[in-house]
């Protein structure tokens, strides 16, 4: 069935949902690109680091590190150019790593948290830093591009439009890279950690699970929808946005899906819609899109054991993830070297 010919890149990969969750945007940057760098217009560590040419030597010295920069008024008080310029004001060390005090006000101001909450936050970024060091994860640059790929097709584009919207987004490109590079060392980081430290392999613990969960793992045999197909994501989004509307270039047909014939990541994705509801925008191939509205659930039958142990595998980490990384970061920060000059 036409279903099956998605862009499916084999088992283990993930469903190309071009809008990114129930978002439709077309040639919208997804939210999670923005928020990867943290702002709309970032400023890479270098420029802000960068030494102003109208510096005097005596201000330079300022920003040599393990220094601690005293100023007569309060930082909030100063201009942004005043604030640049003592950049270099060590405020905390972590392994004689530096945190600033412009870096731990830029931190609350960016993210609307508190200072304190700041400097966690900034304690915590080092010590990742430092784990990943230690650890010597290094995301090569393929790595990055295939992901920048991945996330372009996510948004219904190609790399070289996705670029160019980066920038019209005042995205710069090489920061944009440099910070999805940490974002990949860092994920690999948390896949090493919760590798040596989740026990999913444990028989008992998973029949436990499955047994004290049946409900989980009964699904509907069928799923009576209508299929959305266009050769843009636009003219798609403006079909799923007006569902009554005959939209031109938009075609429906209503398609019954048996759920057993489907590649588990895409029955997945149909068992997690809700009924009256749309599925993600997915990249058919051959240059169209489809979406389907989710009409009804027929039918019930129950997930046996062996086909649920990837699922149930998953959750378990998924339950334990957050529980082991705080305990990990925990132990580091105790043992890290954290001397506090200046806040």
């Amino acid at each position: 069935m036409g279903v099956l010919c998605m862009d499916m890149q084999g088992a283990d990969s993930k469903i190309e949902a071009v809008t990114g969750g129930q978002s439709f945007g077309g040639k919208k940057l997804d939210k999670q690109i923005k928020e990867s760098l943290g702002k709309k217009h970032p400023r890479s560590e270098q420029t802000r680091d960068r030494r102003k040419p109208q510096e005097s030597p005596q201000q330079s010295k300022q920003t040599e590190p393990n220094k601690t920069t005293k100023s007569t008024a309060p930082l909030a008080d100063l201009t942004q150019d005043q604030r640049e310029g003592i950049v270099g004001g060590i405020a905390i060390t972590v392994n004689n790593d530096p945190i600033t005090i412009y870096q731990i006000e830029t931190q609350e101001k960016e993210h609307h948290v508190s200072r304190q909450q700041a400097i966690n936050a900034l304690i915590l970024q080092r010590i990742q830093a430092q784990e990943i060091k230690r650890l010597k994860i290094d995301i090569e640059d393929d790595k990055i591009d295939a992901e920048i790929e991945n996330i372009a097709k996510h948004n219904g584009m190609d790399v070289q439009d996705f670029m160019r919207t980066l920038a019209s987004e005042g995205i710069n490109p090489t920061a944009y890279k440099a910070q999805l590079k940490k974002q990949l060392e860092t994920r690999e980081l948390l896949r090493n950690i919760l590798l040596f430290n989740v026990n999913t392999n444990s028989e008992t613990k998973m029949r436990e699970y499955y047994n004290a969960h049946k409900s989980e793992f009964s699904v509907p045999s069928e799923i009576l929808t209508t299929r959305y197909t266009a050769q843009d994501t636009q003219t798609l989004t403006k079909a799923l946005e007006n569902r009554n509307l005959d939209i031109p270039g938009v075609s429906k047909v209503e398609e019954k899906i048996n759920v057993k014939s489907l590649n588990p990541q895409i029955a997945q994705m149909f068992l997690s819609t809700q009924e009256h509801t749309f599925t993600p925008i997915l990249n058919a191939g051959g240059g169209n899109f489809v979406s389907f509205y989710i009409k009804e659930k027929i039918g019930k039958e129950e997930v046996s054991f062996n086909q649920a142990r990837h699922f149930i595998a998953n959750k378990l980490i998924e339950d334990q993830q957050d529980k082991i990384l705080a305990e990990y970061y925990e132990k580091l920060r105790v043992k890290a070297k954290i001397k506090f000059l200046h806040q």
